[in-house]
């Protein structure tokens, strides 16, 4: 930023405020995170790299990281990429809850009551295994699923 406010000042010095505004505007373009949509900032080998990760089943975190994009900028990447048919269209979270509560119905009734287990098996937390188990009216205890 240093270059930019240096300029900025010798802009402003000999040509007034304004034209130091116009000019630092012409300087910076700022990518856009998710309001306008856009694939200008996304090189080849970057969207090829989300596609992967995103049929891999990565989570956005671990995308961000390791792309060095916000998830914001990951989500409106992946909202393009799934209009232009490249990606499958992202599955809401309250139909996965509702998936992951049918597992874990299904876990219980097989027989298995680790909480630990369950919430592998089914992929998410030990938190959401107690809040699928009070939704659906079992009791956990000492991190078993009483049945």
């Amino acid at each position: 930023m240093t270059n930019y406010a240096t300029g900025f000042c010798i802009v402003e010095r000999s040509r007034g405020f304004e034209e130091a505004c116009t000019w630092m505007q012409k300087q910076l373009k700022p990518e856009t995170a998710g309001g306008e949509e856009t694939n200008c900032f996304w090189s080849e080998i970057k969207t090829k790299a989300l596609i992967t990760m995103l049929n891999n089943g990565y989570e956005i975190n671990e995308i961000s990281a390791t792309l060095g994009k916000t998830r914001q900028q990951i989500y409106a990447k992946r909202r393009l990429l799934a209009r232009d048919g490249i990606l499958d269209k992202p599955v809401p979270p309250s139909e996965i809850k509702n998936l992951r509560k049918g597992k874990f119905i299904l876990l219980v009734e097989q027989g298995e009551s680790d909480v630990r287990v369950i919430a592998d098996e089914i992929g998410c937390s030990g938190t959401a295994v107690y809040s699928y188990a009070k939704e659906t009216g079992y009791e956990i205890k000492s991190g078993r699923v009483m049945i």
